[in-house]
């Protein structure tokens, strides 16, 4: 039984795994990018014992020490977790394997090619314990989709203002709706979600109008006053004006202006620079799910997984006889993440709906806090005519 922890003294772990093989490997082997580049990073150069090219290679008992750490990820003892049941095959519910049956079906996607390595690697990690996946029932990912489905449920036909009620909208399986809130700050706040716009940053600013000359300074194309903003946004319910904008002038003018909108010929763009840096949730600095041999960080993986679900609804395109209803959770979420004392920003980005390459910034400043935040360059007014673009 070599897939075990080691120990001191009886009770008293170590970290890590004991192997036995004194041979190396290169990344040539392994259908993994976590495992080569983690070879590429720490390897050396030398001969690889299974294809004797001189390449970087390292101790088969280093990956080795990773894949366990998959392995450990993934599944359990059945005696950890499952009822005893004498009339299934193992003793036990679910679907309980023996490491050959587990390991017969490349559980991670190796696809190692090398007999004598496939021999190496499945006589190192096997043990006579029997196996069960830990989320054979559901995973936190799992939750996490079905609670935000339930919120998104409850806001577009149940409540709008009083979802929070835990014990009215609550689902048998779900927390209340309003935990995918605190599930959403909390991740950006471990992973460092929060960017800092640099003073004196260029944004560009459009807005679609009917006459010619109706743009003349930054009054008539900062944020509309709240009384006037009767739509809503992507962002922003009707009523409460936000400052939509970007550092790319042509992304802009994609998100605003619409040759369908005849009544509005023409276009115009400005300038805005803010007068000091400001803190700003940042939804494209998500990082990428870890991998599941990544002990440091594999236990995040469901929740950036779900997060980058999450971001790309954010993002999509809305149809806009359907905005009403498909904004209301971003526009929850955007109010969340405004008021919230523990991340204390002052607006977001996001991925363009029109260029998924490019960024957009939202700020949570209404009419007066754009003209009284934001320093305009009225030379910067640039009008031009719709069917030009």
């Amino acid at each position: 039984m070599t897939w075990t922890k080691r120990y001191h003294y009886p009770g008293d772990v170590e970290e890590g795994y004991y192997f036995d093989i004194g041979t190396y490997v290169c990344k040539n082997h392994f259908n993994d990018d976590f495992l080569n580049n983690y070879i590429g990073n720490n390897g050396i150069r030398g001969i690889c014992s299974y294809c004797d090219k001189r390449l970087v290679v390292i101790e088969l008992e280093a990956v080795l020490t990773l894949i366990a750490v998959g392995l450990s990820y993934i599944y359990e003892d059945p005696l950890d977790s499952r009822y005893y049941n004498k009339d299934t095959k193992y003793g036990f519910d679910g679907n309980i394997q023996p490491f050959e049956e587990l390991w017969w079906d490349d559980p991670f996607d190796l696809r190692i090619e090398d007999g004598k390595l496939l021999e190496d690697v499945s006589n190192q990690l096997y043990t006579d314990q029997l196996y069960c996946e830990k989320n054979e029932f559901g995973s936190h990912q799992d939750y996490l989709d079905e609670l935000w489905s339930h919120f998104k449920e409850v806001l577009k036909h149940k409540a709008r203002f009083a979802f929070h009620f835990s014990n009215t909208f609550r689902k048998w399986n779900l927390s209340d709706p309003s935990d995918i809130l605190h599930q959403v700050a909390a991740t950006i706040l471990h992973h460092n979600m929060i960017s800092t716009l640099k003073e004196n940053t260029i944004l560009y600013r459009a807005r679609q109008h009917t006459t010619e000359n109706e743009v003349t300074g930054a009054a008539k194309i900062a944020s509309l006053p709240n009384f006037l903003n009767k739509t809503a946004g992507r962002m922003n319910a009707a009523g409460i004006s936000l400052f939509y904008c970007s550092k790319n002038k042509n992304v802009t003018i994609k998100e605003v202006v619409s040759k369908k909108r005849t009544t509005m010929p023409y276009y115009s763009t400005a300038i805005f620079r803010n007068a000091e840096a400001i803190r700003l949730v940042d939804l494209t600095k998500l990082p990428d799910t870890p991998s599941v041999f990544d002990e440091s960080n594999n236990q995040s993986i469901d929740i950036i997984y779900f997060m980058h679900s999450f971001v790309e609804e954010v993002s999509l395109p809305v149809l806009q006889k359907d905005s009403i209803l498909e904004y209301l959770q971003t526009q929850v979420i955007t109010e969340y993440i405004r008021y919230n004392p523990d991340l204390n920003v002052d607006g977001m980005i996001y991925h363009s709906a029109k260029d998924s390459k490019s960024k957009n910034i939202v700020l949570f400043y209404n009419h007066e806090d754009s003209l009284d935040k934001l320093k305009f360059s009225k030379s910067s007014i640039k009008t031009s005519l719709v069917k030009d673009l």
